[in-house]
């Protein structure tokens, strides 16, 4: 800079070089002495507001840094809690699945069981019915044994037979009943 007032101060005043120094050398000093008192009061007012926001800055960055570093811990643990889960639910599939296949067996048991009591409990009614059927047939043979008696002593009666004709006909009426396969029970 030095150098350029010089020069300036060779040219004598009223012909400057015009395009880096004005034509009035006194013009230089003022405007440079007026930038160096503005310079300096941006310095001493505005020097700690702008340290103030930088330092503020620099505080929220780290902020930020602490906080995304604790979110990414936090996700971090939030991962291997879930990785921890997927590997538990192989282990939970499996034992579901052993016990969906000790609940089928059992059920499976179960089913077996009634049914073979249902067949029991079938099979006692069938025997029942066919004891039944057995008796009522017996019981109908019975009176139709008695019909078939009370027309043959009406036949007897209307002979007139002596007893031992009514024996005889008794007797080959239950013989024939014998031969034809109806028991007299």
């Amino acid at each position: 800079m030095v150098n350029l007032l010089v020069l300036a101060a060779e040219g004598g005043g009223h012909a400057g070089n015009g395009f880096i120094l004005p034509h009035d050398f006194n013009e230089v000093i003022w405007g440079s002495s007026a930038f160096l008192v503005v310079a300096a009061l941006l310095i001493w007012k505005g020097g700690p507001a702008i340290r103030n926001l930088w330092n503020g800055r620099i505080e929220r960055l780290s902020n930020e840094l602490s906080e995304a570093a604790t979110a990414r811990m936090e996700a971090e643990a939030a991962l291997a809690d879930v990785e921890g889960r997927i590997a538990n639910a192989d282990q939970e599939r499996a034992r579901i699945r052993s016990e969906a296949h000790q609940t089928a067996a059992a059920l499976a048991e179960q089913i077996a069981a009634r049914a073979e009591a249902d067949a029991a409990e079938l099979r006692a009614r069938v025997a029942a019915d066919a004891e039944a059927s057995k008796a009522q047939a017996a019981a109908d043979l019975k009176a139709e044994l008695a019909e078939l008696v009370v027309g043959a002593a009406e036949a007897v009666v209307a002979r007139n037979l002596d007893g031992q004709t009514q024996a005889e006909l008794v007797e080959r009426y239950i013989t024939s009943l014998r031969s034809s396969g109806v028991s007299a029970r």
